[in-house]
């Protein structure tokens, strides 16, 4: 092998210097410049010394006296276009005797922004915790996670991200998310494109820009989830089996009203509950019902509110209560109609 980790090396295209920091394998190596990590190809790189030596030296300057000194002027900023937040898989092969195959998995994650974030960054093998970092990244760097060997594809990998960003911005979402599961299948795919296409790295966007805060109400449900709320309300409906007699009491509580309620989200189930109420309601109207109990229990509050805001704009609606009663507590509204 030509170099060693820790030689000096040149860049031939950028004539940048750099230093050795890994030996990927016979034909790339990663290095660092500037603080930043990245692999290249044998063919790329030199040693920088027959370049110092044929450059032309640039005569010392006169020391100045303190009164001639000049303030250094800020570096300007990074004018490179934003493209977002990656994680980069560079893949490790080696020579089995017949051919080359992967032993080592290499995981960067690249800034393509001009923002600075924290992140927190977990893996997880077999739902194990196997590795925890708390790091900064900053704008435009690319920095290193993690390696996982080859045969640990077969434990479940799970990569859990959670950005930060460093600059406080009301605009922006106070954190942000992300999971990401390695897909056999399609990562044998890219690995035979990789080599086809003799490219080094296979990226995954994280996110192509930071989220922006979405205002939400106090039981946690943001403006676009109300619209959606509305929507299910129009096409979530009860079972077909629902009778078409009135009942004086009825029981909210999505357990009651559906056994598949375990894998649906909270606005799923709220528009399931709506709509039983509301059919309910208007089959106490038909039907001119003295009056109806819904029971909505207590919980944060969000069902019970929803009811009521119904209520209000039902004329035939005399007025309802929500006090408390020795059988429902405070989980249920008792209703009177005209």
């Amino acid at each position: 092998m030509k170099y060693q980790t820790g030689d000096r090396i040149l860049l031939l295209h950028s004539k940048e210097e750099g230093t050795v920091v890994d030996i990927i394998n016979d034909n790339m190596v990663m290095v660092e410049i500037n603080g930043t990590s990245f692999p290249v190809y044998l063919d790329q790189i030199d040693f920088p010394y027959f370049h110092r030596f044929s450059q032309k030296k640039t005569p010392i300057p006169a020391k100045r006296t303190p009164g001639e000194e000049i303030r250094r002027e800020k570096p300007a900023p990074v004018n490179k276009p934003e493209k977002g937040m990656f994680l980069s898989m560079l893949p490790v092969f080696e020579f089995d005797g017949m051919d080359d195959v992967v032993s080592t998995l290499k995981f960067h994650l690249l800034n393509e922004t001009r923002s600075s974030y924290s992140y927190h960054f977990e893996i997880w093998l077999n739902n194990s915790l196997f590795l925890e970092l708390k790091q900064e990244v900053h704008p435009f760097q690319h920095t290193y996670l993690a390696d996982l060997q080859f045969d640990q594809l077969n434990d479940n990998p799970r990569f859990e991200f959670t950005f930060v960003p460093q600059e406080a911005d009301l605009k922006l979402a106070a954190s942000y998310h992300k999971t990401w599961k390695i897909k056999a299948r399609q990562l044998f795919q890219q690995l035979g494109e990789l080599q086809q296409k003799q490219k080094a790295t296979i990226d995954y966007t994280l996110f192509d820009k930071y989220p922006l805060r979405e205002e939400k109400d106090a039981y946690g449900f943001s403006p676009q989830d109300l619209k959606k709320l509305s929507a299910l309300t129009s096409h979530l409906s009860v079972k077909e089996t629902t009778p078409v007699t009135a009942k004086y009491e009825i029981d909210l509580h999505i357990e009651k009203l559906t056994d598949d309620w375990k894998g649906l989200s909270n606005l799923e189930m709220l528009g399931i509950q709506l709509n039983e109420f509301q059919h309910y309601l208007d089959l106490a109207i038909a039907q001119h019902q003295p009056g109806m109990i819904v029971i909505h229990g207590v919980g944060s509050g969000k069902l019970r509110d929803e009811v009521h805001e119904i209520l209000k704009t039902v004329p035939e609606v005399k007025y309802f209560v929500n006090q408390y009663h020795p059988f429902y507590g405070y989980g249920a509204t008792e209703i009177f109609f005209k």
